[in-house]
């Protein structure tokens, strides 16, 4: 499936002020957090809200420092850019810990976010098309695509465990759960709808499970029910 698909719901400039707001809404969020909510589980086992605050300041890290490269260089798809994660979720895992014990997890948040739009706003005047990151080479508007995704779902997993009011941007969910919805379809070829945002960002990244689907989805076609896409999901390990 061509990326030219996975973001056509919105434009490059749409997306890039939906991280920006999306960033700003969680920082926001993230200030209000007091030590012992820091300590707090979150709904990923074995990770603090504390872990989960340095993980976030990592994401940002990969935009801070992506680099450009030559336009004709063969690029990671969105689809395999989330898929990889389950490769590297105890790596992932590791190194937020490390950094969560080593620096205030919040303020490196806020240093690597700000980088990040730093970068990005320096990458859109030199009209980059095409980034290396640590994962490999990868057009701009779908790195920033992924990060929008991390940002949309830990917020979500982060107002589950401090049990205060969701930093999530409406706008920045709808664009992630749209992304993901048109990968779900590649898999499958089944035409789908969105029918609760929220319950089918955490089916897709898998919060949930199948049976615990809830009214994520409906079907496309009035005259069929909802398929059996267990085997399709979750599309982030």
């Amino acid at each position: 499936m061509s990326d030219a698909n996975v973001t056509a719901a919105a434009s490059p400039a749409r997306i890039d002020a939906d991280l920006r707001e999306q960033w700003d809404a969680l920082i926001d969020w993230l200030r209000s957090l007091d030590d012992e909510m820091l300590s707090a589980p979150t709904p990923l086992p074995e990770w603090t809200v504390g872990d989960l605050v340095a993980h976030l300041a990592l994401v940002m890290r990969v935009l801070a420092g992506a680099e450009i490269v030559d336009d004709d260089a063969p690029t990671i798809t969105f689809a395999d850019y989330l898929a990889a994660y389950a490769d590297t979720s105890s790596d992932i895992r590791k190194r937020a810990i490390d950094l969560a014990e080593r620096h205030d997890p919040i303020g490196s948040a806020e240093t690597s976010g700000n980088a990040a739009l730093v970068t990005l706003g320096t990458l859109r005047t030199q009209r980059a098309r095409t980034v290396r990151v640590t994962r490999g080479i990868v057009a701009l508007d779908t790195l920033v695509l992924t990060r929008l995704v991390e940002l949309v779902v830990h917020a979500d997993d982060l107002a589950r465990s401090a049990k205060i009011p969701s930093p999530v941007d409406p706008t920045a969910r709808t664009i992630v759960s749209d992304a993901l919805l048109r990968v779900l379809h590649s898999r499958t070829g089944y035409e789908l709808e969105v029918a609760d945002e929220t319950a089918w960002l955490r089916l897709a990244t898998g919060r949930t499970s199948w049976g615990e689907r809830g009214a994520a989805l409906r079907s496309g076609n009035l005259a069929e029910g909802l398929p059996d896409l267990s085997s399709a999901l979750p599309l982030i390990g």
